[in-house]
């Protein structure tokens, strides 16, 4: 399965909150009808007083789309209700044209995602690996170390996703090499994570591996429900 983790910005315009709202309904509903789509996840900012309660990542709009293989993803993008429809949709709140991809693969999941409720918070940290190290010496610490220390903290769940560059032929770049998930009760357990020794030492564990970043608290919108 690939995972096409797109990110774009609103339009000016849209406020936050008149964002999330269009995007978690109109926009859903088209875009949930695309061709070959197994799963698609709305991540949407927690908003405090009208904006994002972290430092405002660069986008407003970040989507997790799920197909059986890259062909499939390409054939859903390419096909008739996408072009006349979802993307005529998207032009009238997103800006297009500073839109961001990554095509990814899961490469951990741990946990348990059953008991999450409308209140689980879900912390998002996607990596650029620094020039100096590999792709794969970040994904093991991802894996071992970074997962490691969390877990200390009681997350419901963890996951990582891990860049497939050779699936970006013909496309833009992928903007970074892996993303790091953790589910979490509330947004309060969410917060205190942050804070954490634990979350420090995970930090630590990916110096000199990582050069840039960035980081969202979100609640999750299921538009389409993983099957197949």
């Amino acid at each position: 399965m690939i995972i096409r983790f797109g990110m774009a910005p609103r339009l000016p315009g849209w406020n936050f909150e008149a964002f999330q709202n269009y995007w978690a309904t109109s926009h859903a509903d088209a875009a949930g009808a695309i061709p070959g789509l197994l799963a698609y996840t709305q991540n949407h900012s927690v908003l405090v007083d009208g904006k994002p309660l972290l430092p405002y990542p660069g986008f407003d709009a970040c989507s997790e789309l799920a197909f059986e293989s890259v062909e499939s993803m390409n054939s859903g993008f390419s096909s008739e209700r996408y072009l006349e429809s979802v993307r005529q949709d998207e032009d009238a709140f997103i800006d297009k044209s500073r839109f961001s991809l990554a095509l990814v693969r899961e490469q951990l999941m741990a946990g348990d995602l059953s008991t999450a409720s409308i209140s689980t918070i879900k912390v998002i940290t996607a990596f650029r690996h620094h020039p100096s190290s590999s792709g794969d010496s970040l994904t093991s610490v991802i894996c071992n170390e970074v997962v490691d220390r969390v877990a200390e903290d009681e997350p419901l769940a963890q996951r990582v996703l891990v860049t497939d560059h050779q699936a970006h032929a013909g496309l833009p770049p992928a903007v970074f090499d892996a993303v790091f998930m953790a589910w979490f009760p509330s947004l309060a357990l969410a917060q205190a994570h942050l804070r954490s020794a634990n979350r420090a030492q995970a930090e630590l564990a990916l110096a000199g591996l990582v050069f840039g970043r960035f980081d969202l608290l979100a609640t999750e919108i299921h538009v389409v429900a993983t099957h197949g």
